[in-house]
């Protein structure tokens, strides 16, 4: 699903995903492949488990297996706009307690967009931190729906100390390349990947844009990377309701690491810059220091953008904190 500029295919849905850490592309979709490497040893035999981190299940859990506690709320509404046009939106709400996450994602096209696909994605995701704000155990569900013809429905849980993924999907995901339990240590998903690299707390001393979020997706293993590019910026992100304020800008790539075909192992193309702010002082707890306001990017001459409108913060106790 995406919009024709040119002879290039921009796809709104992994523009929309790089926000949520899918980082399939800025403009050009990086599928794992277009055939069959296979064929594999059968789910759940000693010969899989030596090339797979994941466990294929008949059924889906359903829902998160956690009871979290309440917390502080990020909720905002992000406009999708490419190469001028507009593309779509992308509504998120980031809950963040001392024990845990829960992540709300929807995304929907519009304008142009609509010319060529009436796709849509939901997802949701829940997960415990560790002692460091590290995330130790997550659950992740995505829908993705371009019609009744090609949609797909995908949940992930890796439980505390477990080394294996649990992954149903439907339909069931084809298996190019593998990827291994060595591989996949301490990878997450795609959804805690956002709260990993966007949200939680560095070190002291250490840059907020200096980050490394290792990810698996079900059938691909890459790295998110920011670095620093810029410092401190002030954004004037022009119309109503729209966050105005200092930011830190940050430098963000991907790095495919496995169950990627050779030749899909390169680079994406384009650039991408994700821009953090600071939650203000009164708010800050050990998991929670900074919340994306922007995203944009640029491939050759066409740039793209996300940028938040009515971003807030709510607290435990209902209290707003506007950030517009």
């Amino acid at each position: 699903m995406g919009v024709m500029v040119g002879h290039k295919r921009i796809s709104m849905t992994c523009f929309a995903q790089v926000f949520v850490a899918v980082l399939g592309a800025l403009a050009l979709s990086t599928s794992a492949g277009a055939f069959d490497e296979g064929p594999f040893p059968d789910p759940g035999t000693q010969s899989w488990q030596s090339l797979f981190a994941v466990d294929p299940m008949p059924e889906p859990l359903g829902a998160s297996p956690y009871a979290l506690g309440d917390g502080t709320r990020f909720v905002t509404t992000l406009k999708g706009e490419l190469a001028g046009f507009d593309v779509g939106r992308v509504f998120i709400d980031v809950m963040l307690s001392e024990e845990g996450y829960t992540v709300d994602y929807q995304m929907e096209q519009r304008g142009v967009a609509r010319w060529f696909s009436d796709g849509e994605a939901t997802a949701n995701a829940a997960g415990l931190f560790g002692p460091s704000a590290e995330i130790i155990s997550s659950y992740y569900y995505n829908f993705d729906y371009d019609d009744d013809e090609d949609n797909q429905r995908t949940e992930l849980f890796r439980g505390i100390g477990d080394e294996r993924l649990r992954l149903w999907s439907l339909p069931e995901y084809t298996f190019r390349q593998p990827v291994s339990v060595e591989q996949a240590a301490g990878a997450v998903d795609p959804l805690a990947a956002l709260v990993a690299v966007a949200f939680t707390p560095v070190p002291a001393g250490v840059d907020p844009c200096d980050r490394r979020v290792p990810v698996l997706d079900g059938r691909r293993r890459f790295d998110l990377v920011t670095k620093p590019d810029g410092g401190l910026v002030r954004l004037k992100i022009r119309g109503n309701d729209r966050f105005r304020g200092n930011a830190v800008r940050c430098r963000l790539t991907q790095e495919k690491v496995a169950g990627y075909k050779e030749k899909n192992r390169g680079d994406i193309e384009g650039d991408i810059w994700l821009y953090l702010t600071e939650v203000p002082q009164e708010l800050r707890t050990e998991t929670l220091r900074y919340v994306p306001v922007m995203i944009t990017g640029k491939v050759g001459l066409i740039g793209a953008s996300l940028k938040a409108k009515r971003p807030r913060l709510i607290a435990a106790d209902g209290t707003v904190t506007e950030l517009y």
